[in-house]
């Protein structure tokens, strides 16, 4: 059976579901992948559940880095890049943590 903190999981994740799509179209100023940064932090603080830190602060780090408007489109699709592939492992972890940890990446 699942535990309330399985579920508030799952929803954190659906919510990285929700920033990757936005960031795989091109939306680079949507304020959805900060957001989950933010419900991410502040689940990872609250819960038991435990996370690579460099990992999760690389992504919001990128995802910060998509913001701003001078960079060239070579460079902001390789931090777009980075800000997808660690919001894909950061999913990874967390449905890990709810269906088992022997499918944890690290």
């Amino acid at each position: 059976m699942w535990t309330p903190e399985d579920l508030t999981t799952l929803l954190v994740a659906a919510l990285a579901v929700v920033a990757v799509v936005m960031l795989l179209r091109k939306r680079y100023d949507s304020n959805i992948p900060l957001l989950f940064y933010l419900v991410a932090v502040i689940f990872l603080n609250t819960t038991d559940r435990d996370m690579n830190p460099y990992l999760l602060y690389a992504g919001l780090v990128s995802a910060l880095l998509l913001r701003f408007e001078f960079m060239g489109r070579g460079f902001s699709k390789f931090i777009a890049f980075l800000a997808t592939s660690s919001m894909c492992l950061i999913i990874w972890v967390f449905l890990a943590q709810v269906f088992g940890e022997e499918l944890a990446p690290f």
